[in-house]
């Protein structure tokens, strides 16, 4: 692979909030070693997991008074990477920093800017507010899925193998019926799509809110992808009937795509909801439902990667008509390497 493979000045999701302790957490994120940890005044630090004395991994470390200590020497490293202590001696000798990473803290997610920090703009950020908001209900998983992020992305915005991997978990109806009703456009540096089913059964996670335990519904599916690896998937509900143009969310899954190496990818989701905000066991319920759906969806994607690094003959991927905002997503994403690279050659 090039050093272009993953795109760089973007933030990508690192881990959630609650992972992040006075302990050291070490994670792979595009190729790069990462350390976190809290500070003495909670704020989360990020630096390259490797000591710049002998290259020890500071994640093998401990923090003491909101600094890292690295394990092999003792070498403390403070929240911007300057170091504090050399136990074997007073002098600390000069550029002996560990390289700093640019965080945000937000949405019960810790965010990390991989590229250059002067270019870290908080403004990138998707927008996963729901996860904070009083007015939403969120529950949080993790997958590690060992297979290249593309081919999750290609996943979450591809309906038609719905009735298909998912049968025993959320169903569907045929694959036809899925693409003369989506819609796929792009829209600036994002892809959408949209669906309409009207007069439909609720689903089963519709009616655990108890929002429409019995009659017909009209209900809608949307999707956003945004750089360099967010998708949002959006539903709604009402009853059938009521309104032309169906705007809510009943709830909504934020999925944060971070690639480790080539292939193996850090798979952050998430599920908010507008309806029983305070009822544990619907929680669980929406918590259970989508990850036996996430565990189906990767462990196909583990079986497609380990057939694409297999192939012989090693032929691209085809593309059908259900593959369009996947392929869209594909292009900007392409788009955006290229532009990377030919900067990179420039410089």
């Amino acid at each position: 692979m090039t050093a272009h493979i993953f795109l760089r000045d973007q933030w990508y999701a690192a881990a959630t909030a609650a992972e992040v302790t006075d302990k050291p957490l070490g994670r792979k994120i595009c190729n790069e070693d990462i350390v976190m940890f809290r500070g003495r005044d909670g704020t989360v630090a990020v630096l390259e997991d490797r000591c710049p004395h002998r290259k020890a991994p500071l994640s093998l470390g401990r923090v003491i008074d909101g600094e890292i200590e690295c394990p092999y020497h003792g070498l403390r490293f403070d929240g911007a990477g300057a170091c504090t202590l050399v136990p074997s001696q007073r002098r600390i000798p000069r550029g002996l920093d560990a390289h700093r990473y640019p965080v945000i803290e937000r949405y019960d997610l810790i965010f990390v800017w991989i590229g250059d920090a002067a270019n870290a703009d908080p403004a990138l950020l998707p927008d996963w507010s729901p996860h904070t908001s009083p007015e939403w209900t969120t529950v949080h998983g993790y997958h590690y899925v060992r297979a290249n992020y593309l081919l999750l992305i290609d996943n979450l915005l591809d309906l038609t193998h719905l009735a298909f991997v998912h049968r025993a978990t959320l169903g569907a109806s045929g694959p036809s019926d899925w693409l003369a009703q989506q819609q796929v456009w792009t829209e600036g540096e994002t892809v959408r799509t949209r669906r309409v089913m009207r007069d439909v059964a609720p689903s089963g996670l519709v009616r655990a809110t108890k929002r429409f335990v019995d009659g017909r519904i009209d209900r809608f599916q949307t999707s956003w992808f945004g750089l360099p690896s967010y998708v949002l998937v959006s539903l709604g509900a009402e009853a059938a009937g009521t309104r032309d143009d169906m705007e809510l969310p009943h709830h909504i899954v934020p999925n944060n795509i971070t690639p480790e190496t080539e292939t193996t990818t850090h798979y952050f989701w998430s599920v908010s909801r507008r309806y029983a905000l305070g009822e544990a066991d619907i929680s669980t319920l929406f918590f259970n439902v989508t990850k036996a759906a996430f565990d189906e969806d990767a462990a196909m994607i583990e079986a497609q990667q380990r057939m694409i690094a297999s192939d012989p003959r090693h032929e691209p991927l085809a593309n059908l008509d259900g593959d369009a905002a996947s392929v869209g997503a594909r292009r900007l994403i392409t788009r955006k390497l290229k532009l990377q690279a030919t900067a990179a050659q420039a410089a």
